[in-house]
C-alpha cells in the first residue's frame, strides 16, 4: 500500500485537480495545499540543514541555501515562488542588517560582522548577535527586504541587494547553475575584494579570507528562517 510521505493519506483517496492545458501541451496535475505546504516543510528542513553545515565551517553551503532562498521567495513571469502559491509573500520579513549612514564615506557592508582570528580576518554571519546597531526585532515590507534597500556598497558605490546576492548565486556561481560569464559586480565583489576592506596586523596589511557575499546569505536564510518561525511555528 502507498502511503503520502508526510501525512500518510492512502494515494487513491487523494482527490486529483486537473488544471487546462494550453494547446498542444500536456495537462498538468495542480498541486493541493497540503502538498505545498509539504513543500514548505522540505525548504524549511533543507535550510535548517545547510544552515548547520554552514555553521560547522562548509562555507560553500550558502550556495544551497540562496537556491532553498530563491525557491521559497522569487517570483518570475515563468516561475511562482512557494510563498507565493502560499499566499503568504505579504508578511513582513526580520531585517538584521546594519542601517545604512549616508555620510559614511566608506564602503557598506550591512549583513556580516568581522571575525580576527590567528589566520587573519573575516567576513561572519552575526545570527542573533554583533553590535547592538543591529536589530533583531525589526521586520520590513517583503518588497523593501528582498529589492528595496542596499545590504552593501562597494569601493566603487556599486550596491547590492539581498535579491542580487541570492540570485546571482543561485543563478550562476554554482547554486542551481554555473555560468561562465558573471555579473561584472558580482564578480568584482566576491572575487577581487570590491568592498576594499583591509585587515592590519603589526603593519602589514591583508586581505580578508572571504567575501561578504556566502557570510549574507546565511545571514539572510537566518532572516528568513526567524520569519517563517512566526508564521508557520508548527513547523520548528
Amino acid at each position: 500500500l502507498l502511503h503520502h510521505r508526510h501525512h500518510h493519506r492512502e494515494w487513491y483517496n487523494k482527490r486529483a485537480v486537473w488544471g487546462e492545458a494550453e494547446e498542444g501541451s500536456m495537462t498538468k496535475y495542480v498541486q493541493t495545499k497540503d502538498e505545498l505546504f509539504d513543500h514548505l516543510k522540505d525548504q524549511i528542513a533543507f535550510m535548517r540543514q545547510s544552515a548547520s553545515s554552514y555553521d560547522n565551517g562548509f562555507e560553500d553551503e550558502a550556495k544551497r541555501l540562496a537556491v532553498v532562498i530563491r525557491v521559497l521567495v522569487h517570483d518570475t513571469h515563468k516561475s511562482t515562488s512557494l510563498l507565493t502559491l502560499l499566499n503568504k509573500k505579504n508578511i513582513n520579513f526580520y531585517d538584521s542588517a546594519t542601517p545604512y549612514d549616508p555620510h559614511n564615506l566608506l564602503p557598506h557592508n550591512g549583513l556580516t560582522m568581522m571575525e580576527i582570528s590567528p589566520e587573519g580576518a573575516r567576513h561572519t554571519a552575526p545570527l542573533d548577535g554583533g553590535a547592538p546597531t543591529r536589530s533583531r526585532t525589526r521586520k520590513i515590507p517583503f518588497n523593501v527586504w528582498w529589492e528595496g534597500m542596499f545590504v552593501i556598497r562597494d569601493k566603487d558605490k556599486r550596491t547590492f541587494t539581498r535579491k542580487d546576492l541570492v540570485l546571482n548565486t543561485a543563478n550562476t556561481d554554482g547554486g542551481a547553475h554555473i555560468d561562465p560569464d558573471l555579473d561584472k559586480a558580482y564578480a568584482s565583489l566576491t572575487r577581487f575584494n570590491s568592498l576594499g576592506w583591509k585587515f592590519f596586523r603589526r603593519d602589514i596589511e591583508d586581505d580578508f579570507r572571504n567575501s561578504p557575499v556566502l557570510p549574507s546569505i546565511r545571514q539572510i536564510s537566518h532572516e528568513v528562517l526567524k520569519t517563517l518561525k512566526d508564521e508557520f511555528p508548527e513547523l520548528f
